[in-house]
């Protein structure tokens, strides 16, 4: 066995302890291929027919919609030990991806071919129990992003976004633009700003230029 094999492995087994038969293991090992984005990066656009299922091992992806205008809503986060249930069932009905994953700067993820994926399905009961728990997952996010952008204040959500964000990158301070913020808040820059120095008025946010760093959190 090679060294990166058992490295592989051996971060399967950290991130991902539902896998616990070793036969799954060794064929996700052998046919995984390991990213390491050492920059924020698009890995998946509307449109796609995803070539890799990610398995996060580090950092995060950022799950968001957008429309054939260039309007982009964001969903929620994919932290390690998760993966994309949007993707999976991309590629397991063949169908072109209608979500954006961005893996944000240092981020690490395990990428599993889609054409193994029905194969894995009918042998092991680790992998549809994998599959089953990331749907249920993905669809508890899905309804807490709705039920943020139903009855929350804007105000909120933007600070609920911040702190996603920061737990992402394992920082407190996130450097974003306010009109990059608008866009995944699907809202107007001014609007946004504004909101920012309210949030900075009551001591929650320190602004800086393209930096926000989070000061009750």
């Amino acid at each position: 066995m090679t060294e990166n094999l058992q490295q592989t492995k051996e971060i399967l087994k950290q991130n991902f302890p539902i896998f616990n038969n070793e036969s799954l293991i060794d064929r996700i090992a052998n046919h995984a291929r390991v990213f390491k984005n050492e920059k924020e990066e698009l890995i998946v656009d509307l449109g796609d027919f995803p070539k890799w299922i990610p398995l996060v091992t580090k950092g995060a992806l950022k799950i968001s919609r957008a429309d054939s205008d260039g309007g982009e809503i964001f969903l929620y986060y994919l932290y390690p030990g998760q993966t994309c249930a949007m993707t999976l069932n991309c590629c397991m009905i063949d169908k072109p991806s209608e979500i954006r994953a961005v893996a944000e700067a240092g981020t690490e993820y395990i990428g599993l071919p889609r054409k193994s994926l029905a194969e894995w399905m009918m042998e092991f009961e680790e992998w549809r129990q994998f599959t089953l728990e990331s749907y249920n997952d993905r669809y508890e996010n899905l309804l807490a992003t709705i039920d943020a952008i139903a009855f929350h204040k804007l105000d909120e959500r933007l600070l609920g976004l911040l702190q996603d964000k920061s737990i992402a990158l394992g920082s407190t301070k996130v450097e974003i633009t306010h009109k990059k913020l608008a866009e995944e808040l699907h809202s107007s820059r001014e609007v946004v700003s504004r909101l920012l120095k309210q949030l900075e008025k009551v001591g929650k946010v320190s602004l800086q230029r393209n930096q926000i760093e989070l000061i009750d959190f």
